[in-house]
């Protein structure tokens, strides 16, 4: 750790616990690191480790139990405002291993990109269409993909979707919650090919657990 000011994500001696029926559980004891922004950093450990809580309690997702997560300059790790909320919203963005549980089965891809849109306050419905079909073709779909719903597309297929969700708010941060596991190893490669040009393009700073 290095006092540096100009790191995109610092997260210091990070603690998350949760209370059940035990007790109390820790998932997540002392964790600290600094991310610079366009960069890339791996977070790897075994099943059970807390890798997905430090995900989820970065994007505050979760509530750390303890700690100091700053953004941007900005201590994310406490009670936030309603406006660093809408912020973070937008600035971070996480893509999870199991697509089809992460978005709503009733809506079309269409309408799940523009209810993101709208909570970011964008009400031009014809600025919302055009920004459906951008993220659509930048992740390697159609716009007649727009149309369909998530159970139409294969597993490859709708983790290209949950990307463009993502992409659709101009995220500085991914955070990558194993976004290939469920998938075959060549479609795999197809999606970590994606991530790596995304990143590439747009100077994404990406988190891969």
């Amino acid at each position: 750790m290095s006092e540096n000011t100009t790191h995109l994500l610092s997260v210091k001696d990070l603690h998350t616990s949760f209370t059940t029926d035990h007790g109390e559980v820790q998932a997540v004891n002392g964790v600290s690191f600094n991310l610079d922004a366009g960069k890339v950093l791996g977070i790897v450990g075994e099943s059970g480790s807390g890798k997905t809580t430090i995900g989820r309690s970065i994007i505050r997702l979760y509530n750390p139990t303890d700690g100091r997560i700053t953004f941007n300059g900005k201590v994310i790790s406490g009670a936030l405002d309603r406006n660093t909320r809408s912020m973070l919203r937008s600035d971070m963005q996480m893509i999870f291993q199991d697509p089809i549980a992460s978005i709503n089965p009733r809506m079309t891809v269409r309408e799940i990109i523009a209810e993101g849109l709208k909570i970011r306050g964008i009400k031009d419905e014809k600025y919302i269409d055009e920004k459906v079909y951008e993220v659509l073709d930048l992740v390697g779909l159609v716009r007649e993909h727009a149309d369909r719903y998530p159970h139409e597309f294969s597993g490859g297929m709708r983790q290209r979707v949950v990307i463009a969700i993502a992409m659709a708010c101009n995220p500085r941060i991914l955070i990558c919650d194993e976004p290939t596991t469920a998938l075959d190893v060549t479609i795999q490669a197809q999606i970590l090919d994606l991530l790596k040009k995304l990143q590439a393009k747009y100077g994404l700073t990406v988190i891969y657990i």
